[in-house]
C-alpha cells in the first residue's frame, strides 16, 4: 500500500509538470522584482555618472595628476608604484559606459528618441577620447562583440578620426526637431538643453584639433577656430558636473579618494609653473595658491616627485609635511570636464600659431583672468579678491603684451588653470608641450599601461608597451612632443 501511494505521488508530479506549458514555467521562473527593461531616463544619468566618477574621477585621473607633476603620491611609495594596476578601473569602467551607450543608442534609436541618440554620442566620444588619452591603441572595431573574444586593437590615430565621425553624427541627431522624446531632469548636466549639447560636442572637437598642433600648427588651429564657432560662448557655458552634494557615496570622486586615503600632495610642476609667472619668486603672489594649497605650519610646501616621505598622518587633508590640495576636502565640489575657460586658451593658442598675435593675446588674458575668478569655485564661502587679481594680471611675466607673448606663457598658464580636477588634461599638456620638465627619477610615462587583466586574457594586447618602454620615445603618442 505504501509503495502505490509513492507510485500515485510520482505519477501525479509528472502530470504536472508536462500539463505546464513553457509560458507557465517561465513566468514561474521569473523573478517579477527585476527590471529587465530600464527606460532611456534611467540610462542617461547613469552613463554620465558612470564617465563622470568611474573613467575621469578614477584612480587614473590621480595618476595623471601624479605624471602630470601638478600632485606627488606621499602615502609612502613612488608614484609608479603599482603602476600595471592603476588603469584597470577606468580601463573596465569604460567598456561597460561603451556597451550601456550601445544599448541606450539602439532603445532611442527604436524610439526615434534622437536628442538621447545625440547626447548618448556626446557621452560616447568623451569615453573614447579619455580612454584614448590614456592607454593609446585600445580595442573598438571588434570590442563589445560576444563572438570575438580577443579584439584587436586598433590605432588611436585612426580612432581620434572615428571620435569626429561620432561627434558629427551626435550633433545632427541633436538638431533634429521631430524627436518624440527628449531628456528634461534625467540629464545631469544641461537638464535636457540639447543646444548646450551640441556646443560641447563642438567643444570636444575643437580641443581634438588643437591636440594636433605638432603635426600640423596651420590646418590643426584654423580647424580648432571653426569649431570654436560653435562651441561654449560664455563662462556660464561648461561641461561640468554640478549636482555632487557633502557625501562620502554622492559626492565628487576625487575628493571621495582623497578623504579615503590622502595620497596627493602639491607637486613639483604645479608649484614650480605658478612661481615662475610670480614677481618677488613668493607663491602667494599668485593668488590662486592662496586658495588651493594648504600651509605646514603657515609656509606652503611642494612634495618631491618619486622621492616623497611619507605624509598620510593628522592633520591628513592638509599635510602635516607637505601641503596637499584645498579642493580635495570638498566632496560637493563641481567635477569640471569640459570648460569655457580652456577654450578661451585654444583660441590663444590657435591664433598664435596663424600669427594672430593681438587676438591670441586678448584671448590668453582673458583666459588666465578667467582662471583667477573662477579658482574657488570648489568653496562657495570664498571670493578672489578683485584687488589680488588686477595685480597679479599686471606682473610683466603673465602679461608681457601682444608682441611678446610666447606659446609657453600660454601652455603654462593653461596647465595650471587645469590644476583644480582636470588632471588628465594637464598630463596631455606636458606630453604635448616640453614646459614642464618632469623632476621624478623615473622621469614622465608617456602612457598607462594596460591592465594585467586584458594582458592575460587578450594575446591581441600590444607586447611592446610595458612598464620599461613607456618613457621611451617609441611609446609615445602621435600628438606628443
Amino acid at each position: 500500500m505504501k509503495n502505490i501511494k509513492i507510485y500515485i505521488a510520482i505519477l501525479f508530479t509528472i502530470v504536472v509538470v508536462v500539463s505546464c506549458s513553457d509560458e507557465t514555467l517561465n513566468e514561474i521562473d521569473t523573478n517579477k522584482n527585476i527590471v529587465t527593461d530600464a527606460p532611456l531616463s534611467s540610462l542617461l544619468p547613469q552613463v554620465i555618472i558612470s564617465y563622470s566618477n568611474e573613467i575621469l574621477g578614477s584612480g587614473s585621473s590621480i595618476k595623471a595628476g601624479i605624471m602630470s607633476e601638478q600632485t606627488t603620491a606621499v602615502l609612502g611609495v613612488n608614484g609608479y608604484n603599482n603602476f600595471e594596476n592603476e588603469g584597470s578601473t577606468s580601463w573596465t569602467s569604460a567598456y561597460l559606459v561603451l556597451n550601456d551607450l550601445s544599448f541606450m543608442k539602439q532603445k532611442a534609436t527604436d524610439n526615434e528618441a534622437w536628442a538621447y541618440v545625440g547626447v548618448g554620442d556626446v557621452i560616447k566620444a568623451f569615453t573614447l577620447t579619455t580612454l584614448i588619452d590614456l592607454f593609446g591603441d585600445i580595442p573598438y572595431s571588434e570590442s563589445l562583440q560576444a563572438e570575438i573574444r580577443s579584439p584587436k586593437f586598433d590605432s588611436h590615430a585612426e580612432l581620434y578620426l572615428e571620435v569626429h565621425k561620432i561627434l558629427d553624427e551626435a550633433i545632427a541627431n541633436l538638431k533634429k526637431v521631430d524627436s518624440p522624446l527628449d531628456p528634461s531632469d534625467d540629464d545631469l548636466v544641461f537638464g535636457g538643453d540639447k543646444k548646450m549639447w551640441v556646443k560641447t560636442a563642438y567643444a570636444l572637437k575643437a580641443r581634438l584639433y588643437n591636440k594636433l598642433s605638432n603635426l600640423d600648427q596651420t590646418g590643426s588651429a584654423e580647424d580648432a577656430l571653426d569649431a570654436l564657432d560653435n562651441a561654449f560662448g560664455s563662462p556660464d557655458e561648461n561641461f561640468s558636473i554640478s549636482i555632487y552634494i557633502d557625501s562620502q557615496s554622492n559626492g565628487n570622486p576625487q575628493s571621495i579618494r582623497q578623504k579615503s586615503q590622502p595620497q596627493s600632495a602639491i607637486g613639483n610642476g604645479i608649484f614650480n609653473t605658478m612661481l615662475s609667472f610670480t614677481p618677488n619668486n613668493i607663491i602667494e603672489e599668485d593668488p590662486r595658491a592662496v586658495v588651493w594649497f594648504t600651509t605646514v605650519n603657515g609656509v606652503r610646501v611642494a612634495a618631491p616627485n618619486g622621492v616623497a616621505a611619507s605624509d598620510f598622518t593628522e592633520p591628513r587633508m592638509d599635510g602635516a609635511i607637505y601641503s596637499k590640495p584645498e579642493f580635495l576636502k570638498f566632496s560637493a565640489a563641481p567635477l569640471p570636464m569640459l570648460t569655457y575657460n580652456e577654450l578661451l586658451f585654444i583660441k590663444a593658442e590657435a591664433n598664435l600659431r596663424l600669427g594672430n598675435t593681438e587676438i591670441a593675446y586678448e584671448a590668453y588674458q582673458d583666459a588666465v583672468e578667467l582662471s583667477l575668478k573662477q579658482a574657488a569655485d570648489f568653496n562657495s564661502d570664498i571670493q578672489m579678491d578683485a584687488v589680488d587679481i588686477t595685480n597679479y594680471m599686471a606682473g610683466a611675466l603673465v602679461s608681457p603684451g601682444k608682441d611678446d607673448l610666447t606659446m609657453e606663457n600660454i601652455i603654462l598658464q593653461k596647465y595650471i588653470s587645469f590644476f583644480s580636477f582636470q588632471w588628465v588634461e594637464a598630463y596631455n599638456e606636458t606630453r604635448k608641450h616640453d614646459y614642464v620638465t618632469a623632476s621624478n627619477p623615473f622621469g614622465r610615462a608617456n602612457r598607462m599601461l594596460y591592465p594585467v587583466s586584458e594582458i592575460t586574457r587578450n594575446p591581441n594586447t600590444p607586447s611592446e608597451v610595458n612598464f620599461f618602454s613607456i618613457f621611451e620615445n617609441s611609446t609615445k603618442l602621435i600628438w606628443a612632443k
